[in-house]
């Protein structure tokens, strides 16, 4: 049985006794004397990429040196990852990881990653993003029980997703699961070929980010049935929440944070900390995360963000096991 434990609810669990707590001040604070490179796992346009480029100016202000964007696109975020890993821990090189390469990936395949979540230093959760479901215009379903009886009379109907073992194909996998429907799963290799497919025909459904799914969804391209938050989102305020629509609970928004290499000095953190605390708290950050429908998380210390990354990974192994999904196969 998958986890009913919402996205939501891991979160405050697991921030609930530090999430007012602001860095430990060290005896002296880090500055850079040179640039910091910024690690992105995905190609520029993406959230992933745009989020980074966002934080990038106002952080590097903070710290008083350039933070330079740096895409190091594929493998869903783990060639990043890998990157990461093997940096030096000198706090001149930190990147911008989601749940795929940095929680789902080891969680469903400890044995096949070259890195593991000792080799990262978690420093902040900065973002979080809605999912929408997505399908055809052509598809016969307004919403979410519709769409239940089109899959159950539509044996051969497919649903895509980039990749196997991301989160959009595990969220996808729960949705399907907690509406009593098994659809075939057609994994891409990546997210523009998904929605190519889907605007064909190809395929029913798929779950994609806000920032790609709303400006399809206004035009009148694809139909948005649910929003995968427990929140509507105000990119698309008429798309109701699967919570709404039935499925109590279901809480899967996508997210962000950064992170440094293992064993990076106490005085890097606490400086990195409180650097990224003051961005995610201005008021213009937030405005610009809203044009992407993403909003910051504020006030969230490293010891916090592990003990949520522990968390998360556990939940995403529960969510695969059920779906008997194996990326080591």
């Amino acid at each position: 049985m998958f986890t009913q434990v919402t996205r939501r609810a891991v979160l405050a669990m697991s921030l609930a006794a530090v999430f007012a707590a602001t860095p430990a001040a060290a005896a002296e604070a880090w500055k850079p004397t040179k640039p910091v490179r910024l690690l992105v796992g995905f190609a520029p346009g993406g959230s992933a990429d745009t989020l980074g480029r966002l934080l990038a100016e106002p952080l590097s202000k903070q710290l008083g040196a350039p933070v330079v964007v740096e895409n190091l696109a594929g493998a869903g975020g783990n060639i990043m990852a890998q990157r990461l890993a093997t940096s030096a821990a000198d706090g001149y090189t930190i990147g911008i990881g989601a749940a795929g390469a940095m929680a789902i990936t080891y969680a469903i395949n400890a044995q096949g990653t070259r890195y593991k979540p000792a080799d990262f230093t978690p420093i902040t959760l900065a973002a979080t993003q809605p999912n929408v479901v997505l399908v055809n215009a052509d598809v016969p379903a307004n919403n979410l029980e519709e769409l239940k009886a089109y899959f159950q009379k539509t044996p051969t109907a497919t649903y895509g997703t980039a990749g196997v073992g991301i989160s959009n194909h595990l969220i996808a996998e729960t949705l399907l699961h907690r509406l009593g429907v098994k659809v075939e799963h057609a994994a891409y290799r990546g997210a523009a070929p998904v929605i190519t497919d889907l605007l064909g025909g190809h395929i029913v459904m798929t779950v994609d980010n806000i920032s790609t799914a709303a400006p399809l969804v206004k035009d009148g391209k694809v139909k948005g049935l649910a929003v995968t938050s427990l929140v509507r989102s105000p990119q698309l305020p008429n798309v109701p929440t699967v919570d709404e629509q039935g499925l109590k609970g279901f809480d899967m928004p996508t997210w962000q944070g950064v992170f440094a290499p293992a064993g990076l000095p106490a005085e890097i953190l606490a400086a990195y900390e409180q650097a990224l605390q003051a961005v995610l708290a201005q008021p213009e950050t937030a405005q610009k995360m809203a044009g992407l429908g993403s909003e910051p998380v504020k006030g969230v210390t490293s010891t916090a963000f592990e003990a949520f990354l522990e968390k998360d990974r556990a939940q995403w192994a529960d969510i695969a096991k059920a779906a008997n999904i194996n990326l080591s196969q």
